[in-house]
């Protein structure tokens, strides 16, 4: 199991996200949609 809880990032232009959590299980996949600068790679 791979699992985040409350991360939170921002750069100098915008909040990316705030207090993010997720939970990954064995076997589970799952993918990140939005626009560019959104922060998907950073997460």
């Amino acid at each position: 199991m791979i699992r985040i809880e409350n991360i939170s990032k921002q750069n100098s232009h915008r909040l990316l996200f705030i207090e993010a959590s997720a939970a990954l299980n064995k076997g589970e996949k799952i993918g990140l949609v939005g626009p560019n600068g959104a922060g998907k790679t950073t997460l």
